[in-house]
């Protein structure tokens, strides 16, 4: 996430870099985020790591009252989402989400992001917490901390010894593993896979709790890819 001159909170390789994401997916979690939006009049909701809009899109289709914002780091998502956007209700920024503020909002939703932001883990918890209204959710896909993931992972600091042309080979495997998928779309996910993200176990639900946020929901979330980590969805309320 870039904001004028100040560096991203993100991983240096995801820099400039966009992200299309799978429809089906963005329906899932907005779905998922619903369930946790009050239902006032006129809620808040941010949309962290908001890559080409979908969520947010669909989150407001859903809730026309609602007012969503999303944030997200790459410039050419920021614009593919501006110009889905109907301009009422609905904003897109570029920005470097630590340093961003917007007031405080009744609903986060964030799509495999949490774990990419570059940040002491009590630090980004503080954060979260500080934009929620007392009583709202932060609901995210997050990559689980277990043997699995940790194995995809030490493969990844593998990969990351190899040249950045073999990303090629990578691609064309994908495109035959993948056949359906846009071949663009399976581009914008190598980066991914020269990045060692954090893992959240025991050590960021503590950093969570200590912040006021109460974990809610924790449940399996559906697999997208072989080279994709393990993800679960949850749900965290900042306490009242």
């Amino acid at each position: 996430m870039t904001e004028g001159n100040r560096p991203a909170a993100v991983a240096p390789v995801l820099r400039g870099a966009s992200f299309s994401g799978r429809q089906e997916g963005a329906e899932l979690l907005a779905e998922a985020a619903l369930a946790w939006l009050p239902h006032a009049d006129h809620p808040r909701v941010l949309d962290l790591g908001s890559g080409a809009g979908d969520v947010a899109v669909l989150v407001r289709a859903a809730r026309p009252g609602a007012s969503v914002a999303g944030i997200d780091f790459a410039p050419a998502n920021v614009a593919a989402a501006q110009a889905r956007a109907d301009g009422d209700g609905i904003s897109f920024v570029c920005a470097d989400y630590l340093a961003w503020q917007d007031g405080r909002f009744d609903l986060i939703v964030s799509d495999s992001v949490l774990h990419l932001i570059e940040a002491p883990i009590a630090q980004l918890a503080a954060k979260l917490a500080a934009d929620l209204l007392p009583g709202g959710c932060v609901v995210a896909t997050v990559p689980e901390a277990i043997p699995q993931n940790r194995f995809r992972l030490l493969l990844r600091r593998l990969w990351r010894c190899t040249p950045a042309a073999a990303d090629r080979l990578a691609l064309a495997i994908a495109a035959r593993l993948y056949p359906n998928l846009p071949r663009q779309m399976l581009a914008d996910r190598l980066p991914y896979l020269r990045l060692v993200p954090r893992l959240f176990g025991a050590a960021e639900q503590q950093a969570f709790a200590a912040a006021g946020l109460v974990l809610e929901r924790d449940q399996p979330w559906p697999d997208t890819s072989l080279a994709k980590l393990r993800h679960r969805l949850m749900v965290w309320r900042r306490a009242a």
